[in-house]
């Protein structure tokens, strides 16, 4: 018990099992000074078996009794009051748990700092993700957007193109009718004309 006490760490321990020894030993005279009987317990109150009870007493309180090393025997820094133990041992034990306690709640706190650096990242790296998608995505767009308007520019030209040869074609026509109308026109105008001499010709070979 004496080195139990030299470790200061051991102080509720200690106590502890001083408390139920006393506290078995109080059982124990009550149990035993209860299961006496009356007529034992009379003949002490009248005087008649007193001195024998009392001598038994005695010897069951001096059995039972624990031994408790005198304050001289302790270590020095232990001359404690018991009646103001209680709270002290309390304080000193709550120290050692929260002591004992305070590792495991750094650990604990660490590895969910670790925990959420770890998700942070992740979740950065999906941010960073989800701009580079973006980005792509835009300049796919804007690809498209130009393939289809580069498209839509070959198809009008080739509209164009087929439009202007087909009125290319209708001013041909067109033309060519306009060149044989003119011909026939003159061809005609030369046939009247030489009609017309033939005529006057005629009219005077008459008149004579």
């Amino acid at each position: 018990m004496l080195a139990r006490l030299a470790n200061k760490t051991e102080v509720a321990e200690v106590y502890s099992l001083v408390m139920a020894f006393l506290t078995d030993s109080d059982n124990s005279k009550l149990g035993t000074s209860s299961a006496l009987p009356e007529k034992e317990q009379g003949k002490g109150s009248n005087g008649s078996a007193g001195p024998t009870h009392d001598m038994w007493r005695k010897s069951v309180h001096s059995d039972k009794a624990p031994r408790v090393e005198s304050s001289s025997s302790l270590p020095p820094g232990f001359h404690v009051d018991w009646t103001e133990k209680r709270p002290f041992e309390s304080d000193s034990q709550r120290n050692t748990q929260r002591q004992s306690f305070m590792p495991e709640l750094d650990r604990f706190i660490t590895m969910k700092q670790e925990e959420a650096k770890m998700y942070r990242a992740h979740a950065d790296e999906a941010r960073r993700e989800a701009e580079r998608l973006k980005q792509y995505a835009m300049a796919k767009n804007e690809e498209i957007e130009e393939e289809y308007r580069s498209r839509i520019t070959k198809l009008r030209l080739i509209e164009a193109e087929e439009i202007r040869k087909q009125k290319l074609e209708e001013f041909q026509a067109l033309e060519r009718a306009h060149h044989e109308y003119s011909s026939m026109k003159m061809r005609m105008e030369a046939d009247i004309k030489d009609l017309l001499l033939k005529m006057e010709a005629t009219r005077r070979n008459l008149a004579m």
